[in-house]
């Protein structure tokens, strides 16, 4: 029932429209002007809008009823975030001369990350809409800021949705793939800040921060700590004359893992180090800790992992159950209290100049959305 060639036209006309995070006003408008023009409650999430105030737009929801002998089921979520990341301004789309795939002309990405995702959505309802498929209340969610740390999905305000399943349609890879785990996510900030003194005249009376911040890391565990958890530091900054002891070091690290425990474990160790360091040369340590992700692993036997498996032994899909170290909406939703996995959309390589949209795996994963929402 997919119509290939509208899904391919909407998914052009979507990556066309500049959405870069904080700027996705103008795809936001689309879709409420669409779906408005369809008879339908169209909710501009405020709240989110407040709570993320760089961005010129906030989340939108779109209510459609449910119909036939499923119309009064529990309300399922679909939803898909409307920020790409840069450079995303401007984009070509090509389909290659093969017909396999779209991609951008190079200058920017294409994406597909998360048009793909919107571009189902569009066709599930389309779809529905002209075959009078019986379906469950929908509920689509489409966030914002996603690619800064998953903001509008934290952000959402609960009030205005119903349901407590969603799908959310933002992966890679092809029909049964599912996301069900993600991890913790800290980021840790900071500066040493030592005593300023001539390198050549008086060195011992002054405190070499990066000399602190080099203890410090020296005796950090770093990299790949266990199977659930990994280190890294991304910035350490010391910029001085080299007559001049530094007195000042700024840093900026992570640490993400699958198991809370372990997180936990590892950011103190950090901080313990830091702070030993900065002890045994008689220096300050100012930091801030961050978190931006919350680890979810959803069991077997949730709700919204049963809806989906059976969905693939109907259709003898091979369902593949994966644990990702990336954040994506699902990590905001499962905070807010809705049971949540990420779908794959057809994307491929995203985030990069190189991104494409695998057409077959984007058709056949709309197929998925659609018999989850009719059967």
């Amino acid at each position: 029932m997919i119509n290939k060639e509208r899904a391919i036209n909407k998914f052009l006309e979507l990556v066309q429209i500049d959405s870069v995070s904080f700027n996705e006003r103008d795809v936001a408008e689309y879709l409420i002007n669409h779906f408005s023009e369809l008879g339908y409650e169209v909710l501009e999430d405020k709240i989110s809008n407040e709570r993320v105030p760089l961005s010129n737009t906030g989340n939108v929801i779109v209510k459609i009823p449910g119909k036939g002998a499923l119309a009064t089921e529990e309300t399922l979520i679909l939803e898909a975030h409307m920020d790409t990341v840069e450079p995303g301004n401007g984009v070509k789309p090509l389909m290659t001369e093969d017909g396999k795939y779209i991609v951008s002309d190079g200058s920017t990405i294409l994406g597909a990350d998360d048009k793909a995702g919107i571009a189902q959505i569009l066709e599930v309802e389309a779809v529905l809409r002209e075959n009078d498929l019986a379906h469950p209340p929908l509920e689509f969610l489409f966030t914002i800021g996603e690619e800064v740390a998953i903001l509008g999905a934290f952000a959402v305000d609960t009030n205005l949705l119903q349901g407590k399943i969603a799908f959310v349609l933002d992966g890679s890879g092809g029909p049964g793939t599912a996301i069900i785990g993600g991890p913790d996510y800290y980021d840790i900030t900071g500066q040493i800040i030592g005593k300023a003194a001539h390198a050549g005249v008086a060195p011992d009376s002054g405190i070499s921060s990066i000399q602190v911040m080099a203890e410090a890391i020296s005796n950090m565990k770093l990299l790949k700590i266990d199977e659930n958890t990994t280190t890294n530091i991304g910035k350490v900054i010391c910029d001085y004359p080299t007559n001049v002891i530094p007195e000042s070091t700024t840093f900026a690290l992570e640490v993400r893992s699958l198991d809370q425990e372990s997180g936990k474990k590892q950011l103190d160790h950090i901080v313990e180090e830091l702070q030993n360091a900065a002890n045994k040369f008689g220096a300050k340590l100012k930091y801030d800790i961050n978190q931006s992700l919350y680890a979810y692993h959803h069991s077997e036997d949730n709700p919204v992992i049963q809806r989906y498996k059976q969905m693939c032994e109907r259709h003898n899909l091979e369902y593949q159950g994966l644990v990702m170290r990336g954040g994506t909406d699902v990590s905001g939703l499962t905070f807010n209290g809705i049971d949540a996995i990420v779908l794959a959309a057809g994307g491929e390589y995203g985030h990069e100049l190189q991104e494409r949209l695998i057409i077959d795996e984007f058709l056949e994963n709309t197929q998925q959305v659609l018999w989850l929402v009719t059967e």
